[in-house]
């Protein structure tokens, strides 16, 4: 799962790794720590040969009854047609340096900050909707947990490096859903003050 993540202090590795991509940003100020659902997030999409980084919305509600969806399971993208076709049509990639989680020790939840030991930056894959009023709306893929993870949480994000992310964006339908897997590098985890 993934409830609160960070780009901090990745927003400059970003720019760097993009622009050798040959992708030049503009960037506003955003938050970059303790980044919550409905708060405004960075993401990259791909269109017309081009990519785009913008700010949308956390959370996708797909109609004034349903709730907010913060993270889609990919089990339910691949079973679920409404969600395949967003899958399929409507792509996106969001820039993190850590993602927090909450473990239970005893009686209390800690709040632990995970992030990748050898990448500052990650991407994980997200779908989008288009609301009435023409903002954006994401809800980030996940999958389920590494080892490292298990002992957690039952869910994590699907990361991937830049190269898979833009791939993520670029690539068909079929070759894409194979690669939404638990996260196969390693990973580390602190204490984080949030």
């Amino acid at each position: 799962m993934c409830g609160r993540f960070e780009t901090k202090p990745s927003i400059q590795s970003l720019v760097r790794a993009l622009k050798k991509q040959n992708i030049d940003l503009e960037l506003d100020n955003l938050k970059s720590v303790n980044i919550a659902p409905t708060n405004k997030i960075l993401s990259i999409t791909h269109k017309e040969n081009s990519y785009k980084l913008s700010q949308i919305n956390w959370g996708i509600k797909i109609s004034s009854g349903s709730p907010l969806i913060f993270n889609s399971r990919i089990e339910t993208i691949k079973e679920k047609k409404f969600w395949l076709s967003l899958f399929d049509k409507n792509r996106l990639i969001i820039p993190m340096s850590a993602v927090y989680e909450w473990k239970k020790e005893g009686t209390k939840k800690i709040p632990y900050r995970i992030f990748l030991q050898d990448e500052e930056i990650f991407f994980v894959p997200a779908l989008y909707h288009i609301g009435k009023d023409k903002n954006i709306f994401s809800s980030l893929i996940t999958t389920i947990p590494n080892e490292f993870r298990k002992p957690i949480h039952h869910r994590m994000p699907v990361i991937f490096s830049l190269k898979d992310g833009l791939d993520f964006l670029t690539n068909d339908l079929k070759s894409i859903l194979t690669k939404c897997q638990p996260y196969a590098g390693k990973m580390q985890m602190e204490p984080a003050s949030i």
